[in-house]
């Protein structure tokens, strides 16, 4: 692009200054308040106290976020003991606005970095008008001031922007242009490192530096070594570097979560062995499944448990998956009613066993009448006091053509069958209500055949009562054999995640339009934050997007009939690659079957103010430069009311006692769908 793009320009550093200090005063405005834990800081707020207390944890995003969080606490003198039990819990002498400090610090750094991308990329004006988007956002503000992965995402984001920005003014294979895209890459590596959701953003400058390696290739004047030069240099610092980013990252990651905690159980018995403190190194299991043998099975991170809770309609204890170290993990395999087996104990595929639940002492039954809670299609599974047809369950490997196999021990992927009902024991993806303690019911399937893999366990503990027979050890994972496992559990996690009963999602259409919001927090003390984007500002960006539509439309016409453009083709080009850009980080939302929530818009959401920069300038461009001064000036000003106005969902609602709104903002409540 022709923009002059120069740190050491004075003019730009000034400007940039000017939106920073805008954007710390919304940021860091009654950043303490208020006092008790909002939202998801009970989860990344616990995930960065554990990387201050050396212990291992599980969670479906990558760690640079949250390790960054640690950091701050860290900075901040904080040492990890907080419990960050649950949204509301209060902080007490906690200091934890040290680490929504250094949030709302990096926060504060996007509306200055994406100004200096557009102000380069089309104009000044165009650059103003998108930083006020971003800076008066009263969403924005609020994903920025508490203790979520948001604020570094969206900084990583912005800093790409801007240096693949400064690559293209910088003078070309210059020191300076390889120390700029060598910052970018790293840029890249940390925004993928952060969230996944990251790989849009790798993917969208990707695209760019395409652009231009297609413009070069050509170029009659350039020569064919010049592209293959760009193109070593952008792949080594665009992809290599990334990668390598990224596993160190996890190289840092495992060395400041060493000792065990509850959550191991996610992880398999080799990365078990790896931390320090996990008794599973020193058990030694029987190498094979036999009658008698004490064992647990497992499916993904969740083991096949049972205890005392009974379901309240038929009064029988319920059957469930729980994703930690709990005895109520463990049955004895007994034979099924006195069926033979192959040899005196040891099991084949095709023997038929029953499961005895050790801590009670009752039978896992497979009921066939009754339906379970969470899926009406499948059988309810319980534990009875007695055994009978319904108890019986026949061992069958995933590779049903391996006939009389023997099961063995971490290694063997098995279907537990019940012939009598035609199902298959299969751990869901849904949450019991709370007399099932929220746990993952476990039902029988007779839709195994289409689904194998989701029928499937695995032999986690396998405890012969002879000794000798005893023989089998753990050996700790490799490093990369423990980045491998947490990369498919991460994946597989993150695309099977549910809400909860009391956790309200969205959907993607809901998005652009500002649909609803979302409580953070309610305190009597400090008032409610109530997360929800400036309605002014995302009904602009909306509509400017459909005004964009229009002005290719225009465009494309005027230039089939030979006619004189109405809009300038860089403005308009640079303003199509926001809207791609809008795109790539807003549609594939639509293809998601996980839980979503509104915040996963935000990406989006600042190329949707870039955008809105680009089409307030092409329109204002056609007007004289008074009424092209007024017209600005007038939207500022609407963009500032509203955000003085909507400022108190960010800032705290006035809440009485009985947790009910009151205060002037209720008087904005334009949407019924806002529940302010």
């Amino acid at each position: 692009m022709e923009g002059k793009y120069h740190w050491s320009n004075p003019s730009l550093a000034i400007e940039m200054a000017v939106v920073f200090i805008g954007s710390l005063v919304t940021r860091f405005n009654k950043l303490c308040d208020p006092d008790v834990v909002c939202w998801d800081e009970t989860h990344f707020g616990k995930f960065a106290s554990y990387y201050l207390k050396s212990e291992n944890y599980f969670d479906v995003h990558p760690p640079l976020g949250k390790m960054m969080l640690a950091l701050f606490g860290e900075f901040s003198s904080y040492n990890g003991s907080f419990s960050f039990e649950k949204p509301g819990q209060e902080y007490g002498d906690t200091n934890y606005c040290g680490i929504r400090g250094f949030c709302a610090l990096l926060g504060s750094a996007v509306p200055p970095l994406i100004y200096a991308v557009v102000q380069s990329q089309i104009s000044r004006n165009a650059g103003i008008v998108c930083a006020c988007l971003l800076t008066f956002d009263t969403g924005l503000i609020t994903l920025s001031q508490f203790i979520l992965l948001e604020s570094p995402l969206f900084f990583f984001l912005a800093t790409a922007l801007a240096l693949h920005q400064l690559t293209r003014c910088s003078t070309l294979y210059s020191k300076s242009w390889m120390c700029v895209i060598t910052a970018a890459g790293a840029s890249l590596g940390c925004i993928m490192s952060v969230k996944y959701i990251g790989v849009f953003t790798v993917a969208y400058i990707g695209f760019l530096v395409i652009e231009d390696l297609w413009k070069m290739v050509t170029d009659k004047n350039c020569h064919i070594k010049d592209a293959a030069v760009y193109f070593s240099a952008f792949a080594s610092s665009f992809i290599v570097l990334p990668a390598l980013l990224y596993i160190l990252f996890f190289v840092i990651h495992f060395r400041f979560t060493l000792n065990t905690t509850d959550s191991d159980s996610t992880y398999s018995p080799s990365f078990q062995a790896s931390l320090i403190g996990n008794k599973v190194a020193d058990i030694k299991n029987s190498q094979y499944l036999q009658y008698q043998n004490n064992v647990r099975f497992k499916k993904g991170h969740f083991l096949l448990h049972s205890h005392h809770l009974t379901y309240p309609d038929i009064g029988l204890n319920q059957v469930t998956g729980y994703g930690h170290r709990d005895d109520n993990n463990e049955w004895e395999v007994e034979r099924c009613l006195g069926t033979p087996g192959y040899g005196d104990s040891l099991i084949v595929s095709g023997d038929m066993i029953q499961l005895r639940h050790r801590a009670t002492g009752r039978y896992l039954t497979v009921l066939p009448d009754i339906a379970g809670i969470t899926d009406l299609v499948d059988n309810r599974v319980v534990t009875t006091e007695n055994s009978d047809l319904n108890s019986c369950l026949q061992i069958t490997l995933s590779d049903v053509s391996r006939k009389f196999q023997k099961v063995e021990t971490f290694q063997t992927d098995l279907v537990l069958l019940s012939l009598n009902n035609k199902c298959a024991l299969k751990i869901g993806e849904k949450q019991l209500p709370e007399y099932g303690a929220k746990q993952i019911e476990v039902t029988c399937t007779r839709r195994h055949v289409r689904k194998p893999t989701s029928v499937q366990f695995t032999l986690e503990h396998n405890i012969s009562p002879h000794e000798a027979e005893n023989t089998q050890s753990i050996q700790p994972s490799s490093f990369f054999q423990k980045l491998s496992e947490m990369q498919v559990k991460m994946l597989v996690t993150n695309n099977a995640l549910l809400p909860s009963e009391e956790e309200r999602s969205s959907r993607p259409w809901m998005w652009p339009l500002d649909w609803e919001g979302l409580w953070f927090a309610l305190s009597h003390k400090h008032g409610g934050v109530y997360f929800l984007g400036n309605p002014v500002i995302f009904w602009t960006n909306l509509l400017m997007i459909f005004i964009l539509l229009f002005i290719n439309v225009k465009q494309s016409y005027t230039k089939l009939r030979a006619q004189e453009i109405p809009y300038g083709e860089k403005e308009l080009y640079q303003t199509n690659w926001y809207l791609f850009g809008y795109l790539l980080h807003y549609v594939p939302f639509f293809l998601m079957g996980r839980v979503l929530y509104f915040h996963h818009f935000y990406s989006a959401f600042i190329f949707n103010c870039m955008l809105s920069g680009g089409v307030v300038e092409m329109l204002l461009t056609r007007c004289s430069t008074r009424t092209a001064i007024r017209l600005r000036c007038a939207l500022l000003l609407v963009i500032l009311a509203s955000f003085v106005a909507f400022a108190p969902l960010a800032y705290g609602i006035p809440v009485d006692e009985d947790h009910k709104t009151y205060g002037y903002v209720t008087w904005f409540r334009w949407l019924d769908t806002w529940s302010f």
